[in-house]
């Protein structure tokens, strides 16, 4: 069996060393130097790498006086790696246990998250007061199953007829499969791995193998259990790599991505999280998941040297053969106009693309993309540092486009901004920092002929000109809105905060951060009167409001969160 095992990963690393030769040639007819360079230091580790795999696999059981010999910095050993071919019958508990508190928090920040803080950008609260929270909200909701034998023995004989008679021999565990997973589909995820699955090894296998979908791994749990605990997840369909950095060997990934390549079909989402990407990493990918992956999402780096040449990444991601659909990429460093040309010219079908604060995008790269990808693209979230109008009428060719984002818009001026109501199913729109935009291209925008019916979240950030007249066509264009933000628009009075709170109905989440011109005295008949769904208030910078408004607003619904003029969230 480690045979087989070696055989596949030596296959693998050779189909990555053509994949990055075949991506060499093409930066050489580009003259790409220091991306060359990169790519030749790549080539020639995986190249070290097949030739130690191969010298071993050459020798004989006898005759390995190496076997406990490093293969790698993370110390996988010939030894190591055949008995990871041995299938265990058991599951060690310890390992639900090392996930416990990671699995809570995180559990908790999406519950929270959902609940409280949805689009709140400018706003953070402590984690351990996430954590603290989560545990008393699972002590009050703490599921118990239990039979009361005296009550049943101590019923009348009248009533009793239809009660079922209780087998004192029987018990939960006995119960078939199919009734258990319909009992735990009830209880929540956080509930079901740190409280249900420790119980019993019946249970930790059932929640394993039918119920974990998604797993948040970090340096928590040792390299070498890793694959042991990828052995029963065999129903996972995403994974969340966190602060692993320079510990995982390319090939501890090789051996990771094996298990799971094998272990499960379902896999269509890996998110990574301050790890170190290589150019090795993302052909392992490739090889491994090509027919299932689907999303991938490469979170900002802590440290600025963990990659500084994405641009090698996006021209390996533009692969015909892969399956990929979602990609965010945002806040990376090296990424080139070359690198999002290469991506979007070779992908199939893209369905959502976020390349935030990636400075080099500009009409051509819009152009190739929407050319290529018009009747698929729901998502676009970019920015907009080098767009000018014509990106927006290549844009408008995405009918189906539900979320849009465009950031940083200084070469816009807005005269087509008609456009975006070519979107008949648009649920998000958010336009950031346009300085030279005039108030009247939101006037063809937001103009009485037209109504978003889908929209719901709508950010305007940065954006002086808006006035009491815009907030009134906004209002009166998009009925539907749950999240709303109109921040720095100083020309915006009383008068138009009215139009907010009076006609928006719906909304959940307000920010007008900077709006000094509002004194906010329609906020002592919310919610009883108005925005009777409201969640969250973001005052920030709004100096005119009196503080004595804010608290007695939070002192009647203290369910509410509320950021006052300083900032700060107001509580008891």
């Amino acid at each position: 069996m480690s045979d087989l095992l070696y055989n596949r990963l030596l296959l693998n690393f050779i189909n990555v060393k053509n994949r990055l030769e075949s991506l060499l040639n093409l930066y050489c007819i580009n003259e790409y130097r220091l991306d060359i360079k990169e790519l030749q230091i790549s080539i020639g580790f995986v190249s070290n790498l097949i030739d130690k795999v191969q010298y071993e696999l050459q020798l004989t059981d006898n005759l390995k006086p190496f076997s406990n010999h490093s293969l790698c910095n993370n110390n996988w050993t010939w030894k190591k790696i055949q008995q990871l071919d041995m299938k265990e019958q058991c599951l060690n508990l310890e390992f639900l246990a090392l996930l416990r508190l990671q699995t809570l928090a995180t559990c908790f920040d999406e519950f929270d998250e959902q609940k409280f803080l949805k689009q709140t950008t400018n706003f953070n609260i402590n984690r351990q007061y996430h954590l603290n929270k989560m545990m008393k909200f699972i002590d009050e909701t703490k599921s118990t199953i239990a039979c009361d034998h005296m009550h049943i023995n101590k019923s009348s004989s009248s009533s009793s007829s239809f009660i079922p008679q209780y087998d004192l021999n029987k018990n939960l565990l006995d119960l078939p499969q199919e009734i258990l997973l319909r009992i735990f589909s009830f209880i929540c995820p956080c509930e079901l791995i740190s409280n249900i699955a420790p119980t019993c090894r019946l249970f930790a296998n059932l929640i394993l193998t039918c119920f974990y979908s998604h797993l948040d791994l970090s340096p928590l749990i040792s390299i070498y259990d890793v694959p042991r605990l990828f052995n029963h997840l065999s129903c996972l369909q995403s994974i969340r790599f966190i602060d692993w950095k320079d510990n995982i060997s390319i090939l501890t990934w090789s051996i990771w991505f094996d298990i799971l390549s094998r272990k499960t079909s379902n896999l269509k989402k890996i998110h990574f999280q301050n790890i170190f990407i290589s150019p090795i990493l993302i052909c392992l990918l490739i090889e491994y998941f090509p027919h299932c992956l689907e999303t991938l999402i490469f979170d900002y780096q802590q440290n600025n040297n963990y990659y500084r040449n994405f641009d090698l990444i996006l021209c390996l991601l533009g692969d015909k053969n892969i399956k990929l659909k979602n990609l965010t990429a945002s806040y990376q460093l090296g990424i080139t106009n070359f690198g999002i040309l290469q991506l979007v010219k070779n992908l199939n079908t893209l369905v959502e693309l976020n390349l935030v604060n990636i400075n080099t995008i500009n009409d051509q790269s819009i152009k190739v993309l929407c050319d290529k990808h018009n009747v698929y693209l729901e998502i676009l979230r970019i920015d907009g540092a080098q767009l000018t109008d014509k990106a927006l009428d290549y844009i408008a060719q995405c009918h189906r486009l539900r979320k849009i984002m465009i950031e940083f818009c200084i070469n816009m001026t807005g005269s087509n901004f008609s456009i975006f109501q070519n979107f008949p199913k648009l649920e998000e729109l958010y336009l950031s920092a346009l300085n030279n935009i005039s108030s009247e291209s939101f006037q063809l925008l937001f103009n009485k002929n037209y109504t978003f019916k889908y929209l719901q979240c709508l950010k305007l950030d940065e954006y002086h000109m808006i006035d009491d007249n815009c907030i009134r066509l906004i209002v009166q264009s998009c009925p539907h809105l749950i999240d709303l933000t109109c921040s720095l628009a100083y020309n915006v009075t009383d008068e138009g905060f009215n139009e907010i709170v009076i006609r928006c109905n719906q909304l959940q989440y307000l920010t007008l951060t900077g709006c000094n011109q509002i004194y906010g005295e329609i906020l002592f008949d919310v919610p009883e009167k108005y925005l009777k769904s409201i969640k969250y208030l973001n005052f920030d910078k709004c100096n005119q409001i009196e503080d004595f408004i804010l608290i007695d607003l939070f002192q009647r619904t203290k369910f509410i969160l509320i950021i006052d003029s300083y900032g700060s969230l107001i509580k008891l």
